[in-house]
């Protein structure tokens, strides 16, 4: 088997492509075995602090903080309530981010909708009970229609990743599985070589220094 690398829109995705008979054409095998074709995505540990959804939230958590910073001390259960919520919003989609499975991913993303949905419903309680005037009333509700877009967006990106998931046969299974493992053989070499290659970098310009 001759294996061809591709990699596309570093570092977040890396894709491998492997096909069998060499000298074909890229666009040959795309055409005549697209069924051996197997890809796979190597997530960042901290990748989730790029998404827009994952830094809308925060934001939305550092809102709510402000905003009941001003309630009353009877309004203390409400308070703490609504800051949960928000901050429910934001570390279940991180959480989802770090779970192995997409599906697990989704669940996630669902109890963040559930969260969401309470925090909607708080802010029209307080605007009702005069706890918030209009305008934080509007902006808090403008943000949470903005996050409930997004991660609408993203649970449908996700859902479609689960439908080519179940697609696969036995075979694009365990061949994902090891080109994966291929991968993490490559990258800690990588990583070794890099470590030497910075060690004697530091070395040369001790050198360097030294000399002047």
């Amino acid at each position: 088997m001759e294996k061809k690398e591709i990699l596309l829109f570093p570092p977040f995705t890396h894709f491998t492509l492997r096909y069998g008979r060499k000298g074909e054409s890229l666009f040959s095998l795309f055409s005549h075995f697209t069924h051996k074709i197997m890809f796979f995505r190597k997530k960042k540990p901290d990748g989730y602090k790029d998404l827009l959804v994952y830094k809308r939230a925060d934001e939305l958590r550092e809102l709510v903080f402000a905003l009941t910073e001003k309630f009353p001390w009877d309004e203390k259960r409400r308070k703490e309530h609504m800051r949960d919520s928000a901050r429910s919003v934001k570390q279940n989609i991180v959480e989802g981010w770090k779970r192995e499975t997409t599906k697990q991913y989704i669940d996630f993303l669902s109890f963040s909708f559930g969260s969401l949905g309470e925090l909607k419903e708080d802010n029209e309680d307080c605007l009702k009970d005069n706890l918030i005037n209009k305008e934080n009333y509007q902006e808090l509700k403008r943000r949470c229609g903005e996050i409930d877009y997004l991660m609408g967006r993203l649970k449908i990106s996700l859902e479609r990743k689960i439908e080519k998931e179940d697609n696969l046969s036995p075979y694009q299974r365990w061949l994902g599985r090891e080109m994966e493992k291929e991968y993490e053989e490559n990258k800690k070499i990588d990583e070794e070589l890099q470590s030497i290659l910075d060690k004697e970098r530091e070395k040369r310009e001790k050198r360097e220094k030294g000399e002047t």
